[in-house]
């Protein structure tokens, strides 16, 4: 692992995305750059760790603590605080001139309010990382309003790739205790078994020949074995006397599960201590899906618009409905008009020009002056801050 630092000078935007964090039992990372931005400028990649953001630990930080932790260092010492209401008190005239409290009618650049409409009953479950997006716009800030520094940590393998995308078993060893953030899938293997991921297996007993030069005893009844026996846990069996702990059938053919000292035919073991699926309350037998610290069958956890099973792959929960990443983004995802990449839950955004914008997105497209809690003027759908309103765009 490699580690190393560096300073991203204001004003926003960043040039990067977040991904993970204390809530989501996943570390930050960096999961997308915007081609030439500021921090793909400054050598970060994609998939790097976030070790400390201006000397803080990140290792203990919310997604949102993360984020707010960089917009509070950017932010320079005289600037105000951001409000969450934009919309101006008095009012406001249509032209680049002094405000009066009566205001002119005259036609110009029409001045938009802004107003924050905060995302609800949204949880995000799985994060993964997604296509790199088209090129933003060209950044020309004029001058700095503030600067964080950034601590990450790089792999020193072939890929950069965030572990969570190439080890499905990454969030359990990065927090047991919390599995809600990720599917795990077990194969199946030749004969079905009732959970992989329990230390029974599906055992045969072996057929031992008549004339094997030695007097077994049975490891059932004590007695001289005579014949033809089974050979199964290290012992040996009378045939009749080698049966299901449950329901006795005999165990010479068709398999056995040993569990706790006892030995189970297929079907008792199964009933006895395969889980139930959360959807369907049925036993579940061969391959297990595990999400929101619950089992499924595999068809039963599967996305509530097409229909088709999550399996392994990352999915969103809305309304307590699993959605793959495809339809959720189509029914209920929302695209900041600045930066075009996604609005995540949590994620500070707000309304304007009829589209959404992150809160730092939010700037003049001349001199990049984030506009946020400021009174702007649009042309071409574009936001100008008042020193530009008539600038060419």
């Amino acid at each position: 692992m490699n580690v190393y630092s560096v300073t991203l000078s204001g004003p926003a935007p960043w040039g990067f995305r977040l991904q993970g964090g204390k809530d989501f039992s996943m570390p930050l990372t960096v999961s997308r750059l915007t081609p030439a931005g500021k921090a793909a400028q400054a050598g970060v990649g994609v998939g790097d760790w976030v070790v400390s953001i201006s000397g803080t630990n990140a290792e203990d930080m919310t997604h949102v603590e993360a984020q707010n932790k960089i917009r509070a260092d950017s932010f320079s010492p005289a600037s105000v605080q951001p409000k969450y209401s934009f919309a101006p008190s008095t009012t406001i005239n249509k032209m680049a001139r002094p405000f009066t409290a009566g205001g002119s009618a005259n036609s110009g650049p029409a001045i938009k309010p802004v107003a924050y409409s905060p995302k609800l009953n949204t949880q995000r479950v799985c994060v993964c990382v997604c296509p790199t997006p088209s090129p933003a716009k060209a950044q020309a800030a004029a001058k700095p309003d503030g600067e964080f520094l950034l601590l990450l940590m790089r792999g020193s393998g072939p890929s950069s790739r965030p572990p969570w995308v190439t080890d499905p078993n990454f969030a359990d060893r990065y927090r047991p205790d919390k599995t809600s953030t990720v599917v795990t899938q077990h194969q199946q293997p030749v004969q079905p078994t009732p959970m992989q991921n329990r230390s029974s297996i599906l055992q045969a007993a072996q057929q031992a020949p008549e004339d094997g030069g030695r007097t077994p005893l049975c490891g059932a009844c004590n007695k001289i074995i005579r014949g033809r026996y089974l050979v199964a846990l290290g012992r040996s069996w009378h045939p009749e006397e080698f049966t299901c702990s449950q329901c006795k059938a005999v165990l010479d053919e068709g398999g056995f599960f040993e569990e706790r000292g006892s030995v189970y035919c297929t079907k008792c073991h199964d009933n006895r201590y395969a889980p139930n699926c959360a959807k369907c309350k049925k036993k579940i037998t061969g391959e297990i899906m595990h999400a929101l610290k619950m089992t499924y069958h595999v068809q039963c956890f599967k996305c509530a618009a097409c229909k088709t099973p999550i399996r392994n792959q990352a999915f969103y929960m809305e309304e307590g409905e699993p959605y793959c990443e495809k339809d959720y983004e189509k029914m209920f995802g929302t695209k900041c008009h600045g930066c075009d990449f996604k609005i995540d839950a949590g994620d500070r955004f707000l309304e304007a020009l009829g589209y959404s914008w992150h809160d730092t997105c939010f700037v003049c497209a001349l001199c990049q002056i984030n506009l946020e809690g400021k009174t702007f003027y649009s042309k071409k759908d574009k936001p100008l801050c008042k020193g530009h309103a008539f600038a060419p765009v």
